[in-house]
């Protein structure tokens, strides 16, 4: 657990990248009637999708791809990646650990910023920030997802989109947290096998904060104006892709769309020249360590989320590309 004086400056950066993380864009208006999705009925244990094998020369990756949200109470069965571990040199999650160098005085430094960033400028509250049709929009949901939360309409449009956001999946039976890539790790650890450690290293966290403070409001403003289009209009493919996942229904998954869930929000923080910077490099540095793994491993477990897996331009068709055999389901 890191000291207490460390996170002002992590929270601070992976909060915003996690807002853009979460949504995507969808280019039809909805209207502010809200369909009410079914909850997800997804309980008891279920083994999650077939891995897919990338090899070369006697050398293989199997590769697991994740999906988020998934169902709360589900339990993963997870006899098969035991197997596979007890047999496997290295696993290799889908993001790196994040480092940051700092002086200690720079940690006030950060949570100052830190604080500033959450709010509008002066404090003003999100409806004097929105055009009155979003915010009308944006009321709507939060009556019928968060209607006692007082505070997210005093945060900056893309915190209270990454607010609102969870509280549709709570209210969905669902849950955003990546718990697959957690129990890997946390198996890997019990079965001793070694897991390969790229950091991201933010060299300069003030000069990063800064960044995102400034992020433009009319970019924040699309990212929220994302997430709402996306709550109005995607809570039920959002539950099949949850419910797909855990029953192992490859077929299903490749059929629901799978657009890029960062599109818009990724946009806003990607303003940042240095977050762009390290967003690239966590893509640049996963495939890498695949392809060493290809190289110098028997056997590696690697874990990829499935959006960025499939598709013509996914890592799986890359790999293709590349030489690489690729079988899975």
């Amino acid at each position: 657990m890191p000291s207490p004086r460390l996170p002002a400056g992590i929270v601070a950066i992976l909060v915003l990248l996690s807002s853009a993380a979460a949504v995507a864009a969808d280019p039809q208006a909805a209207a502010l009637a809200l369909p009410q999705a079914p909850p997800v009925v997804i309980s008891g244990r279920y083994e999650g999708p077939k891995l897919w094998r990338v090899s070369r020369d006697g050398h293989a990756v199997w590769v697991l791809g994740t999906v988020a949200p998934l169902p709360k109470r589900m339990i993963w069965q997870t006899d098969d990646i035991r197997k596979l571990l007890a047999h496997t040199q290295e696993v290799i999650p889908a993001w790196p650990s994040v480092g940051i160098g700092f002086h200690p005085f720079v940690a006030l430094h950060l949570y100052a910023l830190w604080r500033k960033a959450q709010t509008n400028p002066d404090h003003v509250p999100l409806q004097a920030v929105l055009p009155p049709p979003l915010y009308a929009r944006f009321s709507a949901l939060q009556l019928r997802l968060a209607p006692h939360d007082r505070r997210i309409d005093q945060l900056r449009p893309i915190l209270a989109a990454r607010r609102l956001y969870d509280d549709a999946l709570a209210s969905s039976d669902l849950t955003p947290r990546n718990d697959i890539q957690r129990t890997v790790l946390a198996l890997a650890k019990q079965e001793g096998v070694p897991i390969h450690q790229d950091k991201l290293l933010i060299r300069d966290p003030v000069d990063v904060m800064r960044e995102l403070t400034d992020i433009p409001r009319s970019a924040e403003i699309a990212c929220l104006s994302s997430v709402v289009t996306r709550l109005e209009t995607d809570l039920g493919p959002m539950q099949a892709r949850a419910r797909a996942w855990a029953l192992g229904d490859v077929a299903l998954l490749r059929r629901l769309p799978h657009t890029d869930d960062r599109a818009t929000c990724l946009e806003a923080v990607s303003g940042s020249a240095q977050v762009r910077a390290l967003v690239t490099q966590a893509q640049q540095d996963w495939m890498t360590a695949v392809v060493q793994a290809l190289a110098g491993n028997q056997t590696t477990l690697a874990l990829q989320p499935m959006d960025l897996l499939l598709g013509p331009d996914g890592t799986l068709a890359q790999l293709r590309r590349m030489g690489y055999r690729v079988e899975g389901p």
